[in-house]
């Protein structure tokens, strides 16, 4: 028995240990199979982590589950599984992803509690209570549950899977064949069911380390309800952790987030954007369950913006981006994918008609304004606000005008070599004279400064040619938009800017550094519209956003994060009910604590919960119907000495 258990706890211990070393190298594998119903993985820091909503952190971890069944095996389920380790109705589906665990009768605490312990000198025949056991020095928890009883089940495995990690990483068991000391591994998590009374739905292990040297470990367990009649006692809660961990004083720190913008779909053909603007605010002491933050707390915006809103006033430039975009993939891969024009006329129609207007006034007058107020329309149908956030320029040059028609009307290459044709003809005929903004490098601006001397290059508009003059001109006009609202809305300088303006690097590093620039416009103009700050805290948006693209590529999944005053968005929360509330107890140590949180979406993905229907709500009632989801977390710590 003792040999297969040792055993047992080196390959289970060498595995983790491979992915764990192989996630140190860069080297990203997929889900890995540890006997054959046992799926494992090891979630790297950044990845989407299924727990980062109960305990708000993101560190690596393992996470073990059932292996997913395929379709022709999912008939057996009900036949091969008991009433007590039955899986939830949530694992139907012609392939499912990776299943939960039955917990089963037996809870973590009460399986602890029949353990055959590995001390020389423990008396083990004598009882004891949970907590007099669970803080017995050099205790190797867990042990017997290698050894499978006549009335083992498939939960009961992943408890010894726990045991297992434990054993492994006790520095009492050093006849294990492993490296001494052993190298400590990511926190280990079982996903479960919920299908004990208590709603189980995750069980933990995480090593304690001191000075690079394991010196215990502590075991969560996971629990989650969904509850509209929730009942908690913030008093009972401290008294509980106080006496699970033989403490005289605790403390409680209080946690709410406030969800203050999310984008919704318009309707069934138009998919939102994943556009989220949240405040977090934290607090200590806390002195009542759902208590509303303090203006002493601690506060954080996170912004996660995705550029198309469809509500947001920016469609039309955005559309412009998109077409700068298939212009770069056309110049770098000599395929184009033209979208579906704005104008009923074709592009070689309406250059034509700009050249005759800009010839009836003899090559020198200006339709800018028409053009302007035409956008300005369109933007206002869009949202009326945006006169005030973000104006089109009244200044278009001939060049920026050309963009304009060229970029809603152009569908192949062949539009773009007959409407360059027909404006160099023109230059070279002299009738028209047009004025440009200065600083411009384009090929076009050269070629209209030199039609103002009577002579100019010839220019063959073939290749890449008629793409690359194009995509100059529509990086010269996106480029000054920007700097036009930046410095307008005194948000930044043109030295902040340089980064994303210059066009000393090479062209597609120009087009998705505009495209950075864009986003962060996305980024300032959501929060203008949605939540109305401060100009102080558009000013350190804008600056932390400026930081991270001077360091980082275009993400638009990246959660900008902006400290701020609660008294500078106490309107935003004060009155509201908060998307998440949670309350921390603990006692010193970072990672012995309970904790409690309330939420209005499930917090855990591997679960289905009831949910009202509709029909099922009262007209005047709702709110009181709404459905809430509970979670307590609770813990032990096992000192090795």
């Amino acid at each position: 028995m003792w040999s297969r258990m040792n055993r047992a706890a080196e390959e289970f211990y060498s595995r983790l240990l491979q992915e764990f070393d192989e996630e140190k190298k860069g080297i990203h594998k997929d889900p890995f199979i540890y006997e054959t119903d046992v799926h494992g993985q090891l979630i790297g820091k950044g990845q989407p982590n299924p727990l980062k909503n109960i305990l708000n952190e993101n560190d690596m971890i393992f996470i073990v589950e059932k292996l997913p069944l395929e379709k022709e095996e999912t008939s057996h389920v009900e036949e091969l599984q008991s009433e007590e380790t039955a899986i939830s109705d949530f694992s139907t589906g012609e392939n499912v992803g990776p299943l939960a665990l039955p917990v089963g009768r037996a809870s973590l605490l009460s399986l602890l509690l029949n353990l055959y312990p590995y001390q020389i000198g423990f008396p083990i025949g004598r009882s004891y209570d949970p907590v007099t056991f669970l803080s017995l020095p050099a205790v190797c928890i867990l042990i017997c549950l290698v050894c499978p009883s006549p009335t083992f089940s498939l939960g009961e495995l992943f408890m010894q899977l726990i045991g297992l990690y434990t054993m492994a990483h006790n520095p009492n068991m050093t006849h294990l064949k492993t490296n001494h000391p052993v190298t400590a591994l990511p926190a280990l998590w079982v996903r479960c069911d919920s299908s004990d009374p208590e709603g189980t739905c995750w069980l933990g292990a995480e090593l304690v380390t001191t000075n690079d040297n394991i010196t215990g470990i502590v075991l969560y367990t996971v629990s989650c309800k969904a509850d509209k009649n929730y009942s908690v006692n913030l008093e009972d809660l401290k008294s509980s952790h106080k006496k699970r961990h033989h403490l005289s004083t605790v403390t409680a720190r209080g946690f709410a987030q406030y969800e203050l913008f999310k984008s919704t779909a318009l309707d069934d053909t138009l998919a939102a954007s994943q556009t989220t603007i949240t405040l977090d605010i934290s607090w200590s002491p806390v002195d009542e369950i759902l208590q509303t933050p303090p203006l002493s707390s601690t506060a954080t915006l996170n912004i996660k913006v995705e550029s198309g809103e469809p509500r947001g006033p920016l469609n039309h430039l955005q559309r412009e981006v998109k077409f700068l975009l298939v212009l770069a993939d056309g110049l770098r891969t000599g395929v184009s994918e033209w979208p579906e024009p704005l104008e009923v006329k074709s592009a070689v129609d309406l250059v034509q008609e700009f050249l005759n207007d800009l010839n009836k006034l003899d090559g020198f007058g200006d339709s800018t304004k028409k053009d302007t107020e035409t956008v300005k329309h369109d933007s206002a149908a869009v949202d009326r606000t945006i006169e005030c956030l973000f104006t089109v320029r009244g200044d278009l040059d001939f060049a920026e005008q050309l963009w304009f028609k060229m970029s809603s009307s152009v569908i192949s290459y062949q539009d773009l070599v007959k409407c360059f044709t027909l404006i160099i003809q023109s230059l070279q005929r002299g009738d028209i004279q047009p004025w440009l903004h200065s600083g411009s490098n384009s090929l076009l601006s050269k070629l209209i400064h030199q039609s103002y001397h009577g002579t100019m290059d010839t220019i063959s508009l073939s290749g890449t040619v008629p793409v690359k003059m194009l995509l100059e001109i529509g990086l010269d006009k996106l480029k000054k938009d920007y700097i036009s609202f930046f410095i307008g809305q005194e948000l930044a300088s043109l030295n902040h800017l340089e980064y994303f303006i210059t066009p000393s690097v090479d062209i597609q590093e120009q087009v998705c550094r505009v495209q950075k620039l864009h986003h962060i416009l996305e980024i300032l103009v959501s929060c203008m519209l949605f939540i109305k700050p401060q100009h102080e805290l558009l000013f350190a948006l804008t600056q932390s956003c400026i930081k991270y693209y001077k360091q980082n590529p275009l993400d638009e999944q990246h959660i900008f994060q902006l400290p701020v005053r609660p008294t500078a968005v106490k309107s935003l929360y004060q009155s509201e009910k908060p998307q998440k509330w949670k309350v921390e107890i603990s006692g010193g140590q970072k990672k012995v604590k309970t904790v409690w949180q309330l939420s209005d979406s499930a917090p855990v993905d591997h679960l289905s919960f009831h949910k009202p229907d509709v029909s099922e709500l009262t007209l005047n009632g709702s709110l009181e119907e709404r459905m809430f989801y509970t979670n307590m977390v609770t813990c032990s710590q096992v000192h090795f000495k």
